[in-house]
């Protein structure tokens, strides 16, 4: 199979590559058409001049839609560093002093239980500065400029980037509180308890700072933000960032169970000269730790 050369999709202008990577990822000329704001016919166009300017077939039909040609799988991750990279000028390129767009990416708990208050209580300081907010546990590639400012529970290896060591964020076995008045004097072995699914790392995690095992498992999710929600809803104990357990008011259980988690903020070196990216990436470094923080009795 005779694939296109690195070169020759280098020349291909973005459009033609932003509604490639739209079609491949969503299956249909429809669904990128809707999600690029482009027609149809439009969508259909762009991926048939792709198509002659690499002398390869792209897609085929089938039963679901269309399907990717082994040639457009090969060429999906290029494609996908390139718009990454593309949608990152342009948000550089519109960027006045103090104003543009910025693309932070956390983890799907911070996603929606820290990071939304956050800015909320930031809107005055950052007026002019538009929040993309990527909630991904999939660490986002800064380098190939996925996202702009990354807040990640492990230290960054890529020597191109710049992290700041936040405090630790710390784990604690807890449940909302009529459901811990009700199991005060039940044995964590036999409590309602919610462990997550194919992960397999919360009961290891116990097992380890040498708890009981539980054993009456109600829910297995490997959906932190679904675990969260069980044992706010009282279905039963589980593991979560105290600082997120005190904001729902939930009850710590043990005070003797509790782990720590590293927290980095991290950015690529060369966002450092763009003004909104820094301006973020400042403001938070002053203020979320005192959002991961807040105290859990």
């Amino acid at each position: 199979m005779r694939l296109p050369s690195y070169n020759k999709f280098m020349s291909v202008s973005l459009d033609l590559i932003e509604t490639f990577y739209a079609v491949h990822t969503d299956g249909s000329f429809s669904r990128a058409a809707k999600r690029l704001d482009l027609s149809h016919p439009t969508v259909r166009r762009h991926i048939e001049t792709l198509e002659q300017q690499l002398s390869q077939k792209l897609f085929a039909r089938s039963a679901n839609g269309l399907a990717p040609t082994a040639a457009a799988i090969s060429l999906a991750p290029l494609a996908a560093s390139i718009v990454a990279q593309g949608a990152a000028f342009k948000r550089a390129a519109a960027s006045e002093i103090g104003h543009g767009t910025v693309r932070v990416t956390a983890s799907h708990v911070l996603a929606v239980y820290v990071l939304p208050k956050l800015f909320a209580a930031l809107a005055f300081d950052l007026d002019g500065i538009t929040i993309e907010l990527s909630s991904s546990n999939i660490a986002q590639d800064l380098a190939s400029r996925e996202a702009d400012i990354a807040i990640r529970m492990t230290p960054p290896t890529q020597l191109s980037l710049v992290a700041r060591k936040l405090p630790e964020v710390e784990i604690g076995l807890v449940a909302q509180p009529v459901f811990a008045t009700k199991h005060a004097t039940t044995s964590l072995k036999d409590m309602p308890f919610i462990a997550d699914d194919r992960a397999g790392q919360i009961v290891p995690a116990l097992q380890a700072a040498g708890a009981e095992t539980p054993k009456n498992i109600v829910l297995r999710t490997d959906d932190q933000v679904a675990q969260i929600a069980a044992i706010e809803a009282g279905l039963g104990a589980g593991l979560c960032q105290c600082g997120i357990a005190a904001r729902l008011g939930l009850t710590r259980l043990r005070a003797d169970l509790k782990g720590r988690l590293p927290c980095f903020l991290v950015m690529h070196e060369d966002q450092r000269q763009i003004t909104p990216v820094r301006t973020v990436y400042d403001k938070l470094a002053t203020y979320l730790p005192d959002a991961l923080q807040v105290p859990l009795k």
